[in-house]
């Protein structure tokens, strides 16, 4: 049957995993660049106090996001890549779980924003109710995105999120600079990026893998839920985990404070989409032992693949973030001006715990590939725990600043563990999947020479 009616990935789809990682970091190139603007914009438009409150909103948006809609993203996906389902049956329902977890979440929250509570009052009502808004639009947006990353459409994966920070940043500059806004306008500036998005996708999928909305069925969802909710602590680590900072922040620190480390957060976090770029090629190549191109493949054969990966992805997000942090003085006082230079420090302390992040995400992609997602969602939690200790012990001594220790320190703990489970479950020792080698070279210059054939 024709991929057009059924929705699912097909052999005629695949190309070469290096083609489709070259095209992944071009890709996160351009949206980490047009995150830059939109970062420098808001910091110059909303100063420290307005970007706090603009940074707390966004976190609780995601925070509810992540506990409301399990399944929706990687459950979705899982199901999908797996041609277990088509990606008919897997969008509507993760459309379904959107819709009624933002609901849910909105029913339980709204309450809360009258009670006192110090955090409901790092912003205005309205900015919150901005921030609920945001729940199911963005979840679905991510949804929708997982789902062309499960049929390995990756070249228009890359426009489509290209053209979601695209129009954020149109969005800010009308909405925030033209019509002064606000925070308020930062935030529909987001749900509007995100609409983008989801239009883009549905439109997509609807003429290339034959789309269409249906009435999700008991079996598939209850199957697309059981997956989310094994891995629901890992996706909490990979939601929250930016923003945990911000949110205990909001219960401690003022507006200024909390904008001056959602700065420093948001910059140093931007360098996970080279891992992100990786892992969304490298999960649906290993996830599918029966695709053509890993006939025959074993665990060992994965070990092998992800280890290439690990290797490329440590090499070239410590080179980014080194090059980065020697003009960070600069670099901070010009795109978001001086307001911000206290950042300054705080990105250094990062620094160390985004790198074993961004190796915690090839981890993750083979823990999720071989169906043991419950690994990712126990090692999230334990590096949450010490996050939130550190957190607590540190910030009477630091201030802000132990929000940025607490956050390496949350990474560094999941690296930790979760590199002694692969190397324990795959057989592998550090040296040989660590050490670097010629033929890493040798597929990065194949990569190359095949992307620019296709190029010209």
């Amino acid at each position: 049957m024709p991929l057009a009616t059924t929705g699912r990935p097909g052999p005629t789809h695949m190309r070469p995993g290096g083609h489709e990682v070259l095209v992944a970091f071009a890709t996160r190139v351009g949206v980490v660049l047009l995150g830059m603007v939109v970062q420098a914009l808001l910091a110059r438009l909303l100063l420290p106090e307005g970007r706090g409150g603009f940074a707390v909103c966004v976190a609780l948006a995601t925070l509810l996001g992540m506990l409301f809609t399990p399944g929706a993203q990687q459950g979705a996906q899982q199901l999908v890549m797996t041609r277990e389902i088509g990606v008919s049956e897997g969008t509507s329902c993760a459309f379904v779980i959107c819709v009624v977890g933002g609901a849910i979440a909105a029913v339980l929250t709204m309450p809360l924003l009258g009670s006192g509570i110090a955090y409901f009052e790092k912003a205005t009502r309205p900015s919150f109710h901005w921030a609920l808004a945001l729940v199911p639009i963005v979840a679905f947006a991510i949804a929708v995105e997982h789902q062309l990353a499960a049929l390995r459409r990756f070249d228009s994966l890359a426009l489509v999120s290209l053209l979601r920070m695209g129009t954020n940043v149109l969005a800010v500059i009308v909405l925030v600079w033209a019509l002064a806004l606000g925070v308020e306008g930062a935030l529909a500036a987001v749900a509007v990026a995100n609409l983008a998005m989801v239009v883009s996708c549905l439109w997509y999928l609807r003429r290339r893998a034959g789309f269409v909305f249906r009435k999700p069925k008991a079996v598939p969802l209850r199957r697309i839920l059981n997956y989310g909710l094994r891995y629901h602590a890992a996706r909490a680590g990979e939601a929250i985990g930016p923003h945990m900072g911000v949110l205990a922040l909001g219960l401690f620190a003022g507006e200024s404070d909390i904008g001056i480390f959602a700065v420093a957060a948001s910059l140093m976090v931007a360098f996970m989409l080279i891992s992100n770029a990786v892992g969304n090629v490298l999960l649906p190549r290993i996830a599918v032992l029966d695709d053509p191109e890993n006939a025959g493949a074993t665990d060992c054969a994965r070990a092998r693949l992800v280890a290439l990966c690990l290797r490329l992805v440590c090499a070239a997000t410590a080179a980014a973030l080194l090059a980065m942090l020697i003009v960070s003085g600069p670099l901070v006082s010009w795109l978001y001006s001086d307001a911000f230079l206290p950042a300054v420090p705080l990105l250094w302390i990062i620094a160390p715990g985004m790198l074993a992040n961004a190796c915690v995400g090839m981890y993750m992609t083979y823990f999720k590939a071989v169906n043991k997602p419950g690994t990712c969602s126990w090692t999230f939690a334990l590096g949450l725990v010490a996050e939130l200790f550190v957190l607590l012990w540190l910030f009477p001594l630091l201030g802000v600043a132990a929000a940025a220790w607490a956050m390496t320190s949350g990474w560094l703990c999941r690296f930790l563990v979760l590199s002694w489970l692969f190397h324990r479950r795959t057989g592998f020792g550090w040296a040989r999947a660590w050490a670097p080698r010629w033929s890493d070279v040798v597929f990065l210059s194949a990569a190359a020479r095949r992307l620019l054939r296709q190029a010209a």
